[in-house]
């Protein structure tokens, strides 16, 4: 009978052992993905800032010509995006809710730019210039919205990116 109860403890023993080792692989694997997730997401990001110093003194230009009834010389454009998010929108819940509010704060904005941006292109011949004024404004705020908001944001994907794995289980603090 001991070595019944021997046998079954060790049994109870694996069971429980390959039980927590599931769960702790799966929580490695989905810190590993969250890290990939924010590197890839803090390099598109400062992609997309260091094409803003580019685009801030264009746009303003813009608006010059504008207010000065200048005709705008502006090719038709398709609206772009950003192939990282886009691929991993679904993902951003591995990043937390914190780190996750701040990406679609800013991504939205950045959204909300190429919007504007691809009206302004397809219409800038046709409507008044108190719309092409107001559109090339709302794309300004737009940029330097997710400028100020994309900041904060490079630093917490980064240190998300570089973050030691620790268990956060409940269980253990």
């Amino acid at each position: 009978m001991a070595d019944l109860n021997a046998a079954l403890i060790a049994f109870v023993g694996v069971l429980a052992g390959g039980y927590v080792n599931n769960f702790l692989a799966e929580d490695f694997r989905r810190f590993r993905d969250s890290q990939a997730l924010a590197g890839a997401l803090a390099g598109e990001l400062e992609s997309h800032a260091k094409g803003m110093s580019i685009l801030r003194p264009r746009l303003d230009g813009m608006l010059a010509l504008v207010k000065a009834d200048t005709p705008l010389a502006l090719n038709e454009m398709e609206k772009q995006t950003s192939p990282i998010f886009e691929a991993n929108v679904q993902r951003i819940g591995l990043l937390g809710p914190d780190i996750a509010r701040q990406v679609a704060a800013v991504y939205e904005q950045l959204n909300g730019f190429r919007v504007g941006f691809v009206m302004l292109s397809k219409h800038h011949n046709t409507m008044s210039r108190q719309w092409r004024e107001a559109v090339i404004g709302d794309c300004i705020v737009r940029i330097e919205t997710a400028a100020t908001g994309g900041a904060g944001l490079l630093d917490a994907l980064n240190a998300h990116a570089k973050a030691k794995y620790r268990i956060n289980w409940p269980i253990f603090g």
